[in-house]
C-alpha cells in the first residue's frame, strides 16, 4: 500500500505536523513529505486536524479485493483494546461480509520470533543487542544512526512472522493484514512481502464505504490455527518477557525522546546494558496513534490481554498437530544515512538575524515550529522547507511592529487632516505678512535697528512656513523618484553639509565602511533628508562633544546603515513614541517633533525599516535597513528586454 502524501489544500498553519514529526520530514512550505527523512511512522496522518495527509490504501484495497479469489484476513492481537465499540467477533463478521472467507488473529507470532531472538542472543558478540519489532525504530536507525545497524537484531516482527506462517499454511490464498501499526507497511515492502495492510481506522472507513453496519452484523468466530494461542505483543516489555526468563536484565524504552537518548549513549559507548527493547509508540504498540479510542494505555492493555487470555483458554481444547513449516524469520538492514544540506554558519547567522534573533532578542529554542532549535529551523528555512512566519516569536514581533505602524499611520492621517486645514488658514496670512516685510525692507530710509527687527520677523515667518510644509510632507504621499544611486554618494553629500558643525562641536566622526560603489534603488533627495535629520539629532545629543559612528553592512538583498552616537541617550519610556508627530524631548522652541516622523515615513516609502537602540547616558543608535531594489529596475529591464 502507498506511503503517506500531503495534499495541496490550503493549510491553516497550525504546525501540528511539524511538531509531531520526529524527523522533521515535512517541507510544509513546499507541501510535501521529504522521503529521505521520513520513517513512515504515520504521525502526520493522525495528528493533522485538517487531515491533509493521506495514503491510497482504501482505493488500492478496493481494486485488489475485486480482483482476488479466496481472501483471508489476519488481524492484530491488539483488537481487544483497540476496537471497543464492538466485540472483536463483530469485526470478523464484517470482514466475512466483505468477502473474506477466513479471519485469523495474529496471536502466535511472538513465540516464533522469541525462539529466533534466544538463538541470536546466545551468539551475539556486539552488545548491546537492540530488540525492536518496530519498523519506525529500525528505519530511524538506518537513516539517522547507520553506524549502529550492527546492534539491531535481524528478526522480523511478530505480525510478519504470523503472516508468513499463514501464507505457508494457506498457499494460493490472498492475505490482508489488519494492524495498528502504519509503519508495518514499510516492513512488508522491505521484506518483499506483497500483502496489503490497512490500519484499524482505515478498516472502519472501509466498512463505511461498503455500507456495512457493524451493529447489525452477526458475530463470527475467528478461525483456529494448529498452533497454541500465545499472548501477542501488546505493550512495551512483552518482547523481552517472551525472550528472557529474567526480564530485569534488559532495558525497555518507548517514545522518540527516550530512543534518541539511548541511541546517543550507545554511539558514545556509555550504554552498559546488554539488551534493550525499543518501541516508537509510548507504551508499546498499544499506544499507537492508529488506536483512536480515548482509553488510557493501562486500560487498553488490560482489555487486549484479557481478550487474548480468554481466547487462549478456549483454544486449548482445539489443538491439532502442528505442521512442520520452515519460516524464515531473519531480515536485513541497510544504511540509508540522511544527507541534509548544511548551510555555512554565516548564512545560518544571517537567517537568524532576518528572523529578528540578535543580541537584543536571543534565540529561544521554544520548539513551537517543530524543530529542536532555532538553528535547525534556520537551516530548514535556507532549504526552503519552511517559511519565516512559522517562527512564532518572530511572527509576534513582526505583528507588534505592524500594530505600531498601523497606529502611527492613523496618527499621521489625523496630522494630515490638520495640516491641510492649517495650510489653508495660515499660508495666506503668512504670505501677506511676508510680502509686507519684504516691502518694508526695501525702504532705504528705515534705520538699521528697524531692519534687524524686520529680518527677525521674516525669519519667524519662514520658520512657520517650514513647519506647515513639514506637516504637508507628512500628510501627502508624494511620489518618490526612484533611480539607481551609489549609496556612498548620498552619504557623502550629507556629510559635506554637516561635517563642519560636527568638527566645531568637538565630535569625532568614525566611518566604518569601505566607500566602494554600492548601488541601491532610492530617491537620493529623500534619503539625504533622512541622513541629515539623524546626523543633526546626533549632533544635538552631544553638546560636549563625542563620537559619531556610521557603519554600512550589506546582506543578501538589503543594506544596513547605522548611526551611533555617544550622547545623552534616549529614556526607555520615550522610545515607543520617538517617531510620533510632534513628540520631542527638546526644550520648547528648539524642535517641532516632526523630523523623525518624516524620517520614518521616507524609510517606510522605501520598503525599509528603522530601529532604535539606546542606553540612557551612553548614547543612541539608529539602524536603517533598506532593500537594494524597489522592484522597479526589474520592471524596466523586462520592458526593455
Amino acid at each position: 500500500m502507498g506511503s503517506p502524501y500531503r495534499d495541496d489544500n490550503s493549510c491553516p498553519l497550525c504546525l501540528s505536523c511539524l511538531r509531531g514529526c520526529p524527523t522533521q520530514a515535512i517541507a510544509l512550505a513546499q507541501k510535501r513529505i521529504i522521503e529521505a527523512q521520513c520513517i513512515h511512522c504515520g504521525v502526520c496522518q493522525f495528528i493533522c486536524p485538517q487531515q491533509h495527509y493521506h495514503s491510497d490504501n482504501l482505493t488500492e484495497l478496493e481494486e485488489t479485493l475485486n480482483r482476488w479469489g479466496k481472501k483471508i484476513a489476519l488481524i492484530s492481537g491488539l483488537i481487544g483494546g483497540a476496537v471497543i465499540e464492538y466485540e472483536p467477533e463483530k469485526i470478523a463478521g464484517a470482514l466475512n461480509q466483505l468477502g473474506f472467507e477466513e479471519v485469523y488473529l495474529a496471536d502466535f507470532g511472538l513465540k516464533m520470533i522469541a525462539q529466533a531472538y534466544q538463538e541470536l542472543l546466545g551468539n551475539f558478540q556486539n552488545p548491546p543487542l537492540i530488540f525492536s519489532h518496530c519498523p519506525a525504530v529500525v528505519e530511524y536507525v538506518e537513516k539517522f544512526y547507520p553506524d549502529l545497524i550492527s546492534h539491531l537484531a535481524p528478526v522480523i516482527s511478530p505480525e510478519l512472522a504470523s503472516l508468513k506462517y499463514l501464507s505457508e499454511l494457506k498457499k494460493g490464498a490472498h492475505l490482508v493484514l489488519v494492524s495498528a501499526c502504519p509503519p508495518r507497511k514499510e516492513e512488508l515492502t522491505k521484506n518483499l512481502m506483497d500483502y496489503p495492510l490497512i490500519t484499524f481506522p482505515e478498516l472502519k472507513q472501509f466498512f463505511i464505504m461498503r455500507k456495512i453496519d457493524l451493529g447489525k452484523v452477526p458475530a463470527k468466530q475467528f478461525q483456529t490455527l494448529p498452533l497454541p494461542a500465545e499472548n501477542s505483543f501488546i505493550a512495551e516489555g512483552d518482547l523481552v518477557k517472551a525472550v528472557l526468563e529474567d526480564s530485569s536484565k534488559a532495558l525497555v524504552a518507548s517514545g522518540m525522546e527516550e530512543i534518541q537518548r539511548i541511541l546517543n549513549c550507545i554511539r558514545l559507548g556509555e550504554f552498559r546494558d546488554k539488551l534493550v527493547e525499543l518501541n516508537f509508540c509510548k507504551g508499546g504498540c498499544i499506544g499507537s496513534l492508529a488506536i483512536t479510542n480515548h482509553l488510557s494505555l493501562i486500560r487498553r492493555k488490560q482489555l487486549a490481554k484479557n481478550y487474548l487470555q480468554a481466547r487462549k483458554e478456549v483454544e486449548q481444547s482445539r489443538l491439532r498437530l502442528v505442521p512442520n513449516l520452515k519460516i524464515k524469520l531473519e531480515c536485513q538492514f541497510n544504511a540509508r544515512r540522511v544527507q541534509l544540506l548544511e548551510p555555512n554558519p554565516e548564512k545560518i547567522k544571517l537567517a537568524l538575524n532576518n528572523l529578528g534573533f540578535d543580541s537584543d532578542f536571543p534565540k529561544l529554542n521554544c520548539k513551537i515550529c517543530g524543530y529542536p532549535s532555532c538553528e535547525e529551523f534556520a537551516k530548514a528555512l535556507l532549504r526552503n522547507e519552511v517559511e519565516p512566519n512559522y517562527c512564532f516569536p518572530s511572527l509576534l514581533r513582526n505583528m507588534s511592529r505592524l500594530d505600531e505602524r498601523f497606529l502611527r499611520s492613523e496618527r499621521l492621517a489625523s496630522v494630515g487632516q490638520m495640516a491641510v486645514t492649517l495650510a489653508h488658514e495660515i499660508n495666506n496670512p503668512l504670505g501677506l505678512a511676508s510680502g509686507y516685510v519684504q516691502t518694508l525692507l526695501s525702504n532705504k530710509k528705515l534705520s538699521k535697528e528697524i531692519k534687524e527687527v524686520l529680518n527677525l520677523i521674516r525669519e519667524g515667518i519662514e520658520d512657520a512656513a517650514n513647519i506647515i510644509q513639514n506637516l504637508l510632507t507628512l500628510s501627502r504621499d508624494r511620489p518618490l523618484s526612484f533611480s539607481l544611486n551609489n549609496l556612498y554618494d548620498v552619504i557623502g553629500a550629507t556629510l559635506r553639509l554637516i561635517a563642519p558643525k560636527l568638527e566645531t562641536s568637538g565630535i569625532f566622526l568614525n566611518l566604518d565602511y569601505i566607500p566602494e560603489p554600492l548601488f541601491i534603488e532610492c530617491d537620493p533627495q529623500a534619503l539625504q533628508q533622512v541622513f541629515t535629520n539623524l546626523l543633526l539629532n546626533a549632533w544635538q545629543a552631544m553638546p560636549a562633544g563625542g563620537t559619531l559612528s556610521i557603519s554600512v553592512q550589506t546582506q543578501p538583498g538589503q543594506v544596513i546603515i547605522s548611526f551611533k552616537d555617544t550622547g545623552v541617550g534616549i529614556k526607555p519610556e520615550h522610545l515607543p513614541r520617538l517617531f510620533d508627530p510632534f513628540f520631542t524631548t527638546k526644550a520648547p522652541g528648539e524642535g517641532t517633533g516632526l523630523g523623525l516622523a518624516i524620517v520614518y515615513k521616507i524609510i517606510e516609502s522605501h520598503k525599509g525599516d528603522i530601529q532604535v537602540r539606546s542606553d540612557t547616558g551612553k548614547g543612541a543608535e539608529f539602524i536603517i535597513s533598506l532593500p537594494l531594489s524597489q522592484g522597479q529596475t526589474e520592471q524596466r529591464k523586462s520592458k526593455d528586454g
